[in-house]
C-alpha cells in the first residue's frame, strides 16, 4: 500500500466544501484517504473526493505571534473562495460552538485496522496445531492397535476351527499378547496429550491470546 505522508491537522476539507473534524494525522492509501475521527474510531473516504491543497494548507502550523508584526507580510495558502465560506461560517457560528462532522454526500467507510502481530498469530496458531496433530496421531495409533487385535483373534479363531492346536500357532499368541497390552499404553499417549493441549489453550487464555488465534 502506497503511503503518503502524514500531516497533523484537525479538519478535512472536502470538494464539496464540507468539513471533516478528525482527532489526529490522515494518511493515502489505496485511493483512499484513512483518518481517525475524534472519537477514535477509523475511517477512509475516496480521494477524489478530498480537497488535499486546501486541507494542506489548513495544516499549516499557527504563526507565532512577534512584537508589532507586519499584517501584510503574512500570506495565507488558502484560496478566495474558501477564505470567504470560512469568513461566512464563522459568522453564523454566534455561539461559538465547535463545528461538527459534516459528512453527508461522501461515502465515509469504516477502515481495517491494520494487521498487526501477525507473526505471533500464526506462532500461536502453529503449536495449537501440533498439539491437535499429537492428539491425532495418539488415538489413530490406538485405532491401529485395536484392528491387529480384532485380526489376529479372527485368525487364531479360524486356526482352531480347523483343528489346529495352541502349539502349532504360539508366534501369534505372542503377538496378540503384546498387542494387547500395548493397548492401555495407547490410551495413555492419548490423555496425555489431551492434557498438553488443555493446558496450552488455558495459559493462552491466561495471556488473553484470542481465540481465533488457536484455530
Amino acid at each position: 500500500m502506497n503511503i503518503a505522508t502524514f500531516f497533523l491537522l484537525s479538519t478535512l476539507v472536502l470538494r464539496s466544501g464540507q468539513h471533516i473534524d478528525i482527532g489526529g494525522p490522515w494518511h493515502e492509501g489505496g485511493g483512499r484517504i484513512v483518518f481517525r475521527t475524534v472519537d477514535g474510531t477509523l475511517f477512509s473516504v475516496p480521494k477524489d473526493e478530498v480537497d488535499l491543497e486546501t486541507t494542506r494548507a489548513m495544516s499549516v502550523p499557527p504563526l507565532v505571534a512577534t512584537p508589532q508584526p507586519d499584517e501584510r507580510s503574512i500570506k495565507f495558502k488558502v484560496s478566495v473562495e474558501e477564505k470567504k465560506r470560512l469568513i461566512a461560517e464563522l459568522e453564523n457560528n454566534h455561539t461559538g460552538v465547535p463545528s461538527r462532522e459534516r459528512t453527508v454526500g461522501v461515502e465515509m467507510v469504516p477502515a481495517v485496522e491494520p494487521a498487526e502481530n501477525s507473526e505471533e498469530e500464526w506462532s500461536w496458531r502453529n503449536r495449537a496445531r501440533d498439539f491437535e496433530e499429537r492428539i491425532r496421531q495418539a488415538r489413530e495409533n490406538r485405532d491401529l492397535l485395536t484392528t491387529r487385535v480384532q485380526a489376529l483373534k479372527g485368525h487364531i479363531t479360524s486356526l482352531l476351527s480347523l483343528g489346529y492346536r495352541p502349539s502349532q500357532f504360539t508366534y501369534d499368541s505372542t503377538q496378540l499378547q503384546y498387542l494387547i497390552e500395548q493397548i492401555p499404553i495407547a490410551d495413555l499417549e492419548i490423555t496425555r496429550a489431551e492434557r498438553a493441549y488443555a493446558q496450552f489453550r488455558d495459559d493462552a487464555r491466561r495471556l488473553s491470546v484470542p481465540p481465533g488465534w488457536l484455530r
